[in-house]
């Protein structure tokens, strides 16, 4: 109900993207009370508003604007709403899980067997610790990763929300959560991985843009020389251990003249490897 008006306003007018307003105002006008990131900070496809799921249509949460401390956002339509997700089934689904044989001692990983649950940090920190994370990502120059730092911050960049389309969305001064980033050699050449993990016990979805703003964060901030790697890591527990589905996405580059669209990114490899007994 909460996107009812704005939706209508879009198709009257023939919008594939309704230009960006501040959330609560738009309450405000309509007369409606919603909590905002439950209504705009969407993370799967089982979330978002079945309005708009029916019509094909994702909402993005864009940050604030300068003297106006609200969040504003943007609707946008595509063909297929399944363009600003990754579905688990259908990029996993296929796949059957080989084992995977850490080749480091049982020392350093022993802490994580001692955890009674696993974290989506700490199953990133398992998958990089064993040296599952640069078997996936092919990291045969530097077999040995440093502890990936994570965080979040407030970050302003520029992005297409549809490639066919010439609309650019802002996104200022919002916050994004990095889940995990780490320099590595691959192909004679320095790379950074930017990881977005997602833990449970079945396949779901992930939204494109938990995976891009981070690495659209980053890029401002390197030289053209280092391509940032995209990869979307959803991890399983099993009864004998977890299973590890990794998909991997073509490397973004720091290019002053190119935006990135959010609706082409998209895995050009995916993988599954088992680790026992975690």
């Amino acid at each position: 109900m909460i996107f009812n008006n704005l939706f209508q306003d879009m198709q009257d007018k023939g919008q594939k993207v309704s230009p960006p307003q501040g959330f609560q105002k738009y309450l405000s006008t309509n007369k409606l009370k919603a909590n905002t990131a439950a209504s705009i900070s969407i993370d799967s496809i089982k979330k978002l508003p079945k309005i708009l799921r029916d019509h094909n249509t994702m909402v993005l949460r864009l940050g604030s604007r300068l003297g106006d401390n609200q969040t504003y956002f943007s609707l946008v339509k595509s063909h297929d709403v399944n363009n600003f997700f990754f579905n688990d089934q259908a990029l996993f689904g296929q796949l059957q899980p080989e084992l995977f044989l850490p080749n480091v001692s049982i020392r350093s990983l022993f802490a994580f067997q001692l955890l009674p649950k696993v974290t989506e940090t700490s199953v990133v920190n398992l998958a990089i610790a064993s040296g599952l994370m640069a078997e996936a990502l092919n990291l045969k120059d530097d077999k040995t990763i440093v502890v990936p730092a994570t965080g979040q911050s407030t970050f302003t960049f520029n992005f297409k929300p549809l490639a066919n389309e010439d609309i650019v969305l802002e996104h200022i001064n919002g916050q994004v959560e990095i889940d995990a980033v780490f320099v590595a050699k691959r192909d004679g050449r320095e790379h950074l991985f930017v990881i977005e993990a997602k833990h449970g016990d079945k396949f779901d979805s992930l939204a494109k843009h938990k995976l891009l703003y981070p690495s659209l964060s980053l890029l401002q901030k390197l030289p053209s020389s280092m391509p940032i790697v995209p990869v979307y890591l959803r991890s399983i527990k099993t009864e004998k251990g977890i299973d590890f589905y990794i998909a991997e996405c073509p490397c973004i580059v720091n290019q002053q003249d190119e935006l990135y669209s959010l609706d082409t990114l998209s895995p050009c490899k995916v993988q599954a490897l088992h680790l026992a007994n975690y």
